[in-house]
This record gives C-alpha cells, sequence and structure tokens, in this order.
C-alpha cells in the first residue's frame, strides 16, 4: 500500500518541477521608439551640451515630448514653462526609427538567441504584449496607445546625448493598463520578463502573490532607471521572489547607497570590479537568485548563490578580446548591456535548473561583441550564424581571462589595496568620510562638514591653538555656495578650466570632468609637518587608500567616518530650523545606507551616536569630536623623544 504521505510529497515535488506554459514579456512600460539621428551639426552642439549637464549621468534627459512638424523635431523640455528647442531636419541628418527600450532590445534579441538553439531544449512560446505602434515588430498583442520617444544624438566629437520622453501615453478613461497585464498573465505558469515600471505599478505585488502560490514561476527583472530611485525602499523585497535581476552598474550604485561613480573611473577596474561584486553580493542578500550587472563597454559580470554561503561571481571584460569577429570597423556600445542581459536570458530559458555560469557568461560576452560590431543596437537574422559561433565557443571554453571567483556573501567586498605609507613620519592625512564634501550648501546636513565649518571658524579666529599645525585642504568648486567654507575655495569657471588644463589637480580626488565640477590641487596636499584635514566620498577613500602617489606624500593615512545613525532627527531640525530640500535628504539617507559598507573597510575612528537636540548643538558636538581627535594625533606626531 502506498503511503499518502510519500503521495503528497510527490505532488508538492511536481508542482514546484510544472512544466511552464508561456514565457509573458509585457513591453508597455518599458518600451521606447528610439530615433537615430546621422548627424549633430555644430551649431547644436553648445545648446545640447548645456542640457547634458541636467543629466545625473551625462547621457539621458528627460524631456517632456518629441514631436515632427515641417521644421524638424520640437522637443518640449518643460510643459508647464512651454521651453523647448528645435532640432531642423538638416542639423540632425537621417533619422533611422528602430523599437526600443531595455526589455524590448531583449526581447528582439531574444529571437535571435534561441533561434541558435534550435530543437535543443523545449522552450515554451513567447508571448509578447506592446503598444500598438510597435507591435507588428513583435509580433505582439496590440494595446492602444503611443510608446514614449528617445531621441539618440551621436557623432564624431560629440558623445552621445539621448532625449527620452516621459510616456507612454493612452486614452485614461477608455484603457486600464494594469488590467490589461493581469489579463495577459492571467493564472498560467510562466516565465516572467519584468522590465521598466511606474513608480505606482501593482505589477509588483501581482507577480510577488503569484510567486508565493506558485514556486515553479520563473522571474527576470530588467531593472529600469526611474526603479533604481525607490529600488531600495519600494522595491526591495521584490527582489526576494526574482530569479535573475539585471542592473545598469553606474545606475545600481545610486540605489545601494553608494555616490555615482565619475567619468575618470571609467579606467579603474578593480574599482568598478570590486562595486559589481558588492552589489551582487547585497542583492543575493535580499533574496534574488542570480544576479546580471552589465558596465557599457567597460565589461559585465554574473553572479549567483553558491554553496555554503559563499557567492560565485564572473565577470566578463567585454568586446576587448576572445570576441567573435564580425566588422573590426565598428565599435558601437549601444545595446551591448541589452543584448548580455539578453543572453543570460536565453540561456536560462533553455534550462534554468542546470544553467551553468561560465558557459552562459562567456556566451553573453560574445554576444554582446557581436552587437559592439554593429551600428544598430539589436541582433537580427543577419546575425544568426554569429550567434551560433558564439554558443559553440561558450560551450567549448573555459572561464573568459579566468576572472571567476568565489567569496563569502556576508563580507562586504569593499576593501582598499593593501598600502604602507612611506612618506614623511610628521606628515600625515587624515580623510573625513560624510556626505557630497563637493556641496558647499551641506554644512548643516552632515557631520563631517559641520566640524571642519566650525574648525575653520576656530583657525581663523584663533581660537584653536594648535591650528599652525592643522591644515584643511580645500577643495576647489564653481559653486559661488562655496564662498566662506573652510574646505571649499570658489573659483570661476573660467579658471578652474586653466587649472584643469595646467594639470593642477590630484587625479584621485574630486570631478573635473563634468557637473559638479570640483576638485583638490596637488599643491595643497604639499607643505609642512602636521595633520592634513581631507573631507572625501567613499570612492575617493578608497583610491586614496590604494594609492602609491599617497603612499609616497604622507607617513601615514587616516580614514575617520562621521556616520549619521539619528537620520529622523536630523531631518526634523532641518525642517525647523533651516528647511531641507529632497536632495538634502536622500544625502542623509544614503550615508545611513553607506555606514555598513564603512564598518567593514575598518575606519580608525567613527564619530556617530550624536547626542545632540538642535543643529547648533550638533554643530558643537562634532566639532569638539573632530578636535579631540586632532589634538591626539597632534601629540602623537609631535611629542618628544623619551630622554
Amino acid at each position: 500500500m502506498t503511503d499518502p504521505g510519500m503521495q503528497d510529497r510527490e505532488a508538492a515535488i511536481r508542482h514546484i518541477n510544472r512544466k511552464r506554459e508561456v514565457v509573458a514579456i509585457s513591453l508597455l512600460w518599458s518600451q521606447t521608439v528610439d530615433l537615430f539621428a546621422t548627424r549633430v551639426a555644430d551649431e547644436l552642439r553648445p545648446q545640447l551640451d548645456r542640457l547634458r549637464r541636467s543629466a545625473p549621468d551625462g547621457v539621458k534627459v528627460p524631456v517632456e515630448s518629441i514631436l515632427h512638424d515641417e521644421q524638424g523635431w520640437r522637443v518640449t523640455l518643460d510643459g508647464g514653462m512651454g521651453e523647448e528647442i528645435l532640432l531642423p531636419d538638416a542639423a540632425v541628418g537621417e533619422i533611422v526609427r528602430t523599437p526600443g527600450g531595455g526589455l524590448a532590445n531583449l526581447a528582439s534579441d531574444m529571437k535571435v538567441l534561441l533561434a541558435a538553439f534550435g530543437a535543443e531544449f523545449d522552450i515554451p512560446p513567447i508571448e509578447h504584449l506592446s503598444w500598438e505602434d510597435s507591435a507588428a515588430h513583435f509580433g505582439a498583442i496590440p494595446v492602444p496607445g503611443r510608446s514614449r520617444t528617445s531621441l539618440i544624438l551621436q557623432e564624431k566629437g560629440f558623445a552621445k546625448l539621448i532625449l527620452t520622453e516621459k510616456g507612454p501615453s493612452w486614452e485614461r478613461n477608455q484603457i486600464d493598463p494594469f488590467q490589461v497585464e493581469r489579463d495577459f498573465y492571467g493564472n498560467r505558469n510562466a516565465f516572467i520578463f519584468i522590465g521598466q515600471e511606474p513608480v505606482d505599478s501593482h505589477k509588483f505585488d501581482l507577480v510577488r502573490k503569484a510567486k508565493l502560490g506558485n514556486p515553479s514561476l520563473k522571474v527576470f527583472w530588467l531593472v529600469g532607471g526611474n526603479q533604481l530611485k525607490q529600488l531600495y525602499t519600494e522595491y526591495r523585497d521584490f527582489l526576494s521572489v526574482v530569479d535573475v535581476v539585471s542592473f545598469n552598474l553606474a545606475e545600481a550604485t545610486g540605489f545601494f547607497g553608494f555616490e555615482p561613480l565619475r567619468k575618470h573611473h571609467r579606467d579603474a577596474s578593480e574599482l568598478r570590479k570590486m562595486v559589481a561584486r558588492e552589489i551582487s553580493r547585497r542583492t543575493l542578500e535580499l533574496g534574488a537568485w542570480h544576479v546580471v550587472i552589465t558596465d557599457g563597454a567597460k565589461g559585465a559580470s554574473l553572479a549567483r548563490k553558491a554553496r555554503g554561503g559563499q557567492v560565485d561571481f564572473v565577470y566578463s571584460p567585454l568586446i576587448h578580446e576572445n570576441v567573435v569577429q564580425v566588422d573590426s570597423a565598428i565599435r558601437e556600445d549601444t545595446g551591448c548591456g541589452d543584448s548580455f542581459a539578453a543572453s543570460i536570458a536565453a540561456y536560462f530559458l533553455s534550462g534554468p535548473e542546470r544553467f551553468k555560469l561560465n558557459e552562459a557568461a562567456n556566451f553573453a560576452h560574445y554576444v554582446a561583441g557581436i552587437v559592439f560590431q554593429r551600428s544598430r543596437p539589436n541582433l537580427n537574422a543577419d546575425d544568426l550564424d554569429y550567434v551560433k559561433a558564439a554558443l559553440a565557443k561558450a560551450r567549448a571554453g573555459g572561464p573568459l581571462v579566468a576572472q571567476r571567483v568565489s567569496y563569502d556573501r556576508t563580507r562586504c567586498q569593499i576593501k582598499p589595496g593593501q598600502m604602507l605609507p612611506r612618506g614623511p613620519a610628521k606628515r600625515v592625512l587624515v580623510l573625513l568620510l560624510g556626505g557630497d564634501p563637493a556641496d558647499p550648501t551641506q554644512p548643516h546636513v552632515t557631520g563631517a562638514a559641520a566640524a571642519l565649518w566650525r574648525l575653520g571658524e576656530m583657525m581663523r579666529t584663533g581660537d584653536y591653538p594648535l591650528a599652525p599645525l592643522v591644515r584643511i585642504v580645500p577643495r576647489i568648486s564653481i559653486n559661488p555656495a562655496a564662498k566662506g567654507k573652510a574646505w571649499l575655495h570658489y573659483v570661476d569657471k573660467d579658471e578652474l578650466e586653466r587649472m584643469v588644463a595646467g594639470k593642477v589637480f590630484c587625479k584621485a580626488v574630486g570631478n573635473q570632468e563634468d557637473e559638479p565640477r570640483n576638485g583638490v590641487r596637488l599643491e595643497d596636499l604639499m607643505g609642512p609637518e602636521g595633520v592634513y584635514l581631507l573631507r572625501v566620498g567613499l570612492w575617493e577613500a578608497i583610491e586614496i587608500l590604494s594609492s602609491e602617489d599617497f603612499a609616497e606624500m604622507f607617513g601615514d593615512i587616516k580614514f575617520w567616518h562621521f556616520a549619521t545613525e539619528n537620520v529622523d532627527e536630523r531631518i526634523a531640525w532641518h525642517a525647523r530650523q533651516w528647511g531641507v530640500t529632497r536632495e538634502q535628504g536622500q544625502e542623509i539617507v544614503r550615508q545611513s545606507l553607506r555606514d555598513y559598507v564603512v564598518e567593514h573597510i575598518g575606519p580608525q575612528v567613527r564619530f556617530s551616536h550624536a547626542r545632540a537636540t538642535n543643529l547648533e548643538e550638533f554643530y558643537k558636538e562634532m566639532t569638539e569630536q573632530l578636535i579631540l581627535r586632532v589634538d591626539e594625533l597632534l601629540a602623537g606626531i609631535f611629542r618628544p623623544p623619551l630622554a
């Protein structure tokens, strides 16, 4: 007689391993219509460069609308103010129109990628849901409405600029897109692909509930930039039901509480890999099973949970070597990240239970290399033979450039390199971490700024007797609010440009290439014996602590952290006494997210647990804490030798 309990167990196992019925991809929120300009006239460039400065990443600028009339392309920047720019047809050349957007690019690529696998695997049918202006391209179920438009401008001497509408648009009194999506998913056992979603989307709750009731459901999430702004608070729990999540590295740093990666970090490959490892680790800790992190033409990584609480991590330096040769004359990284994610998705669909990390990473590497050698951002039928070659190479080869590592899922991966200082014994550099060191409006927001501001005043008025032995290293800033700050020195933009041209800045500190423009002069790091106080960001601290140049300049380098623990009280102070901007509030929260990373780096001093109940007390307390530590340090440096 069969044990009823065994029958129940077998039924539960069959429920977990149920065959997927469909691959469901809704493109309603992730889809764009991409317009590629074939030229950018010289007369347009100054105006577009000014517009570029409003983009956090220097590339993507949100606009109200992009429409064409008899004069050219009319871009409305602010619908309320009526501000717009006109791009004449002759100035942007012929426009190439293609469907775009992260998930749409992934869906287009998967048609070719899955064809390369042939009949090797039993992949369920793929169904798409799309706005009707692009439905035919995907063979999708059409939904009445218009995708948002993106205008991509790039030419020799003009870096890529993307103007993108805030859309999509539909008749709100006639259609409910969320209900359309709910009906589309139904109760089927599916692979569900999720892309960029509006902040108020109910899809995440819908998918979470479906996953809890059906563990065989598989979820692939291509995270959009707008989601990352609220991801830590709004969508953090959703990661627990995600099988594969894909981030862009530059965007993901914001979600995880790090300051943005700057232009000069593009060549800092070890730093970028370290950040990718940490973001992967934290994402897996939040519940995801696989993490894809793309980084443009620099590379991409793939990580998953491994036995014993480990992370299995593979990094692929995209494009640079071992590529499938297509057209070496073309080097265009648009779409490479989406193609990398699409390749992982295709591998995942071909067998999620037998997912081979190295093979998947190698295959994605080669496919991204194919797209890098195409002027278009997607694969098409002409690339099928190249994709088949990529699949064969991935299966035949081992790990690319031997960059597969494992590490503890509970250990922070942000660590500076071991660099022993060798400079003059009585010259000590103290790195003060806390807040945005280039923002002159933050003395009333962060402990580091409050302490430096008040200490600077005491040094100026002679109220600090050890002032001749202390130098506050000023950061050069073009922000007029920097005037009168002890740790900042204001210059106008022309002067800063001359200083950049004269190579007077320390490369590891500041940002001379993009907004906000600031830096630290090398000459301000030179001088007499004593303590040098320098306010830095997290990446700057990592670079300085790992730098041969700084090791030669200073006999010791200290790392002190002004943590922010009473976040709610601090915001209340600003609301009552100063008023608090949204950006300042975000900075306070960002510091609190950063705290545990710094704890693992191992600062010598952490200023935390502020007891102050108002801003005046907070200024005083932070300054006293800093002075006590500086005095102690100076006493050690200048103590006379024992008789």
